[in-house]
């Protein structure tokens, strides 16, 4: 593959990358936290990262995939990539069901910077937003993995 077709297909790849991200920050935080107890209080393991990175995915995604498609003609890329996102922004709102009144789960807590973190783990909510952000970057990883390997044969 020459440099001009890497560049080509850079947001797709830009896009996996992020897809990854979500996954790992939802996966690899807690045992890291476990492992590392001083990491809960790094940015990393604010809320908001989670948002940034979906946000970062949507625009980056949809350029990716109707850009490549005048190429290829095929909407199963486009078409796995918006189930993967919706499944990125609902795991956003999966985080809180659950949570309230006495029977908290988990505690929002704030870092001594103001950063707001969690002070235990658990909860159905927790464990749906885990399943819905490892399913939505999985298939948003294969959509664009196919977005890339459609465009290449295309060519």
């Amino acid at each position: 593959m020459n440099i001009y077709a890497m560049k080509k297909q850079f947001s797709d790849k830009l896009s996996i990358c992020l897809s990854l991200c979500c996954i790992l920050h939802c996966i690899a935080l807690p045992v890291v936290i476990i492992l590392i107890p001083s990491v809960s209080s790094f940015w990393i393991n604010d809320e908001n990262v989670h948002i940034v990175l979906v946000l970062l995915a949507i625009p980056i995604s949809l350029f990716a995939m109707a850009k490549s498609l005048k190429k290829h003609n095929n909407y199963k890329c486009i078409s796995l990539a918006g189930v993967g996102l919706l499944l990125l922004v609902a795991a956003i709102f999966m985080h809180d069901i659950g949570l309230g009144g006495e029977h908290n789960v988990e505690e929002h807590v704030q870092d001594e910077h103001g950063h707001e973190g969690h002070d235990e783990h658990g909860g159905i909510g927790e464990t749906l937003e885990t399943i819905f952000t490892v399913l939505g970057g999985l298939i948003l990883f294969g959509a664009h993995f196919l977005n890339i390997r459609l465009t290449n044969n295309s060519s």
